[in-house]
């Protein structure tokens, strides 16, 4: 508690007023930072990681500093927060039975001794032996664009 005291004119006459004021105790910062729990930053981490997600807009909504959200996302990269969680997605499969009269035949592939060697840029490539033909078509068609 404060107390004051304060001098009044008042027509030649002086007043001596005190006043007393409370003080008001501020809430002071302990110099503890939140501990928030595994399973809050992996959910917070886990919803950045999806298509078209932005980092600053979920930590926003999860009242979290951005900065702090992309620390977790690459401690989280690097298994901090426990195994990263790769949940497979199904597809639906038919199993057909294969036709009974087609041939198995195998036929050995001759053995060749070839190399192809192409460099555009910084990419280099190399295939050793005899490659496909459609896939070293897609391939250099890719690399050539």
């Amino acid at each position: 508690m404060l107390t004051a005291l304060q001098i009044s004119q008042d027509s030649g006459h002086h007043f001596l007023v005190d006043t007393i004021l409370d003080t008001v105790a501020l809430a002071r910062r302990t110099g503890r930072r939140p501990n928030f729990p595994l399973a809050f930053k992996r959910q917070v981490v886990e919803a950045t990681l999806q298509p078209g997600a932005s980092v600053s807009l979920i930590a926003r909504e999860h009242d979290v500093n951005a900065n702090l959200v992309f620390r977790w996302r690459h401690q989280y990269q690097e298994g901090v927060f426990g195994a990263v969680s790769q949940s497979a997605t199904l597809l639906p499969v038919q199993v057909m039975e294969a036709p009974i009269d087609l041939p198995h035949v195998v036929q050995p592939q001759a053995e060749c001794h070839s190399e192809i060697a192409v460099e555009v840029g910084k990419a280099k490539l190399r295939i050793m032996g005899a490659p496909d033909p459609q896939t070293l078509q897609f391939v250099l068609q890719q690399l050539l664009r």
